[in-house]
């Protein structure tokens, strides 16, 4: 770690975890420590529906599963709205062009 970075502790499944934050940098601070929570609240929704017959690894596989699957999700609706928007661009820059 350099000066111009600090650690944050993030603590998912009983287990703490350091990570290295650009100093001034309180969007992605803010965006790890969001993470962290969403992982929690997560694990513990799986933990309940599969009444603790799973072990943390196996939740936190699923977690990992359900968030890249959000992930996915996100990426594929803005790829789209990201072609909607130059469809878009370029009949406006034929209009314009007449």
């Amino acid at each position: 770690m350099n000066e111009n970075e600090f650690d944050i502790t993030l603590e998912v499944a009983g287990k703490s975890y350091h990570v290295s934050v650009k100093r001034g940098d309180e969007k992605e601070e803010f965006l790890y420590r969001e993470a962290a929570k969403r992982v929690g609240l997560y694990l513990v929704q799986y933990r309940q529906y599969f009444s603790k017959s799973l072990e943390d690894i196996q939740l936190l596989t699923m977690v990992a599963i359900h968030l890249a699957r959000d992930v996915l999700r996100l990426e594929t609706e803005n790829g789209e709205a990201t072609q909607a928007i130059q469809q878009w661009t370029d009949k406006l820059d034929e209009y314009l062009k007449k």
